[in-house]
């Protein structure tokens, strides 16, 4: 074998100038052809990978809804501002010497007699005035200087006597009712006279 001399030193007689400059961090031509041949191979695998479809996110909240029923009570069947008539007491017409007790209900007589409905477990109050003749706590039909006694009661639970100016509770629910109040007068029996008696007094409704 020949070998050339050169200025520094023996040279290989076949070495290629290729491989004389190659550099020393280059690979292999086999391994660079195994390399090449195993990412072809792993290409068609990661395009066939489907995409995963991204996951929605629900949000929620909420909306308050809401509604309120004052509690109270309406005046029906009339106009609530003026010729309200919670009805008529009327004794009818008797002997001079009639004794005893008599009790009527208040009715519509003539008109129209107020109606009264109320929410549901609403208790309504109810008050009615002395009138114009009583003598202390005793209610009092009058003509002239001569009277007839009577005395109210609230027909409803308990059937309470309306005392002067002293409420009574009565319960009434969303049906218009009428007031149902009673009177009954006491007749003495002689002495009266011949005529028309009356009285008026005021009721007040509250709840």
């Amino acid at each position: 074998m020949m070998q050339a001399i050169g200025r520094h030193g023996p040279m290989h007689a076949l070495e290629s100038p290729a491989r004389r400059f190659r550099s020393p961090h280059a690979t292999p031509a086999g391994v660079r052809k195994a390399a090449s041949v195993a990412v072809l191979a792993a290409l068609p695998a990661w395009v066939a990978v489907p995409a995963e479809a991204a996951t929605p996110i629900a949000t929620t909240a909420t909306i308050p809804v809401s509604a309120t029923v004052a509690r109270g009570c309406q005046i029906s069947g009339s106009a609530q501002t003026t010729g309200l008539s919670f009805g008529l007491l009327d004794f009818g017409v008797h002997s001079p010497v009639r004794t005893g007790t008599h009790s009527v209900m208040a009715t519509g007589g003539s008109g129209t007699q107020a109606q009264v409905l109320c929410t549901p477990g609403t208790t309504l109050r109810v008050t009615v005035g002395s009138g114009l003749h009583a003598s202390g706590a005793q209610r009092r039909l009058s003509n002239g200087s001569q009277f007839i006694p009577y005395a109210l009661t609230l027909v409803a639970a308990g059937s309470p006597v309306l005392l002067p100016n002293v409420a009574a509770d009565m319960a009434l629910g969303a049906t218009p009712t009428a007031l149902p109040i009673q009177a009954t007068a006491t007749f003495p029996g002689s002495g009266l006279s011949a005529g028309t008696y009356t009285d008026t007094v005021q009721v007040t409704l509250s709840w």
